[in-house]
């Protein structure tokens, strides 16, 4: 999950970092996760970003959830579960700084590392079109975003976790 999580800032912080004249940029994305086994699942959703790290992954399928990040912390919420779980990340390296020394290897395509895990970006000066990468289990994990636009008014709200009523709520 941390490493999830750290993607996730990588990614949103990168999108603020190559694409500094965007103020909000969303995307449709599909995640797909292929285990030593070559089993793949897929997952797709939607993700929302502010130029000021702000930034909303919602998971539609196969199971529903949505990961809310700022600076500081990630809300997960995750219906099915009934729970939210918040992490603080003031004990993380500055993800800013490890974008900015991203390496580009080829033409549109760049490599950063965080955690022992190296991270691959396709992208444009446009959009960004992938990133690949191998999890602490050994997963190869793929995320592909189409459909971006960017500049659009996103309302503060969206950003905001609202965790339902009755659900478990675990701090880490």
């Amino acid at each position: 999950m941390k490493l999830f999580v750290m993607m996730c800032v990588c990614v949103a912080t990168l999108w603020g970092n190559n694409l500094k004249a965007f103020k909000t940029i969303q995307s449709d994305f599909v995640q797909k996760v292929t285990n030593e086994q070559n089993k793949t699942i897929t997952y797709t959703g939607k993700f929302y970003a502010t130029h000021d790290k702000k930034a909303l992954w919602v998971y539609e399928k196969p199971v529903a959830k949505k990961i809310y990040f700022n600076d500081t912390k990630v809300v997960i919420i995750e219906p099915e579960l009934e729970q939210a779980i918040i992490t603080n990340l003031e004990n993380t390296p500055n993800i800013a700084q490890l974008m900015t020394e991203a390496k580009e290897v080829t033409q549109n395509t760049y490599t950063t590392s965080f955690m022992d895990t190296t991270y691959t970006i396709y992208a444009t000066p446009t959009s960004i079109d992938k990133v690949t990468y191998n999890d602490k289990l050994d997963n190869r994990v793929e995320i592909l975003f189409s459909n971006q636009s960017t500049n659009l008014f996103l309302e503060d709200a969206l950003f905001q976790a609202d965790i339902p009523l009755g659900f478990d709520v675990i701090r880490q």
